[in-house]
């Protein structure tokens, strides 16, 4: 049992760092356009870039951190088999989007108590 509770624990803490890790990255504006162009379909590197003014080392820190976060994968790009394309990767977001809706119903149920009772309180 003590194993079990152990290894609960761990995987909660686990998802908490995954979660830091995903709105960490959702923060930076830059980011979050480099996920909508990626929604199109797997970009090289130099390809995700292009619409960008920074530079190839800026950008490379920018996919670094949307790796980490599991929201972005390197694949070897099919062409060559050396270099890398940039897919979605949808399992953190998910999870991400599953926390929010949890936390937004909570409130949401919390609100509409708060509101029931100053009805009733103000008649």
């Amino acid at each position: 049992m003590h194993g079990f509770l152990f290894n609960l624990m761990v995987e909660l803490i686990e998802n908490e760092q995954r979660l830091d890790l995903v709105f960490a990255a959702l923060a930076d504006s830059s980011r979050r356009q480099m996920l909508a162009n990626l929604r199109s379909g797997s970009l090289s590197i130099s390809g995700l870039a292009e619409p960008f003014s920074m530079s190839f080392a800026g950008v490379a820190k920018h996919i670094d951190v949307l790796v980490a976060a599991g929201l972005v994968r390197k694949v070897r790009a099919p062409e060559d088999g050396r270099s890398f394309r940039l897919e979605l990767q949808n399992q953190s977001l998910s999870e991400a989007s599953a926390w929010l809706a949890y936390h937004q119903e909570f409130w949401t149920n919390k609100l509409d108590r708060l509101e029931t009772f100053i009805e009733e309180e103000g008649q």
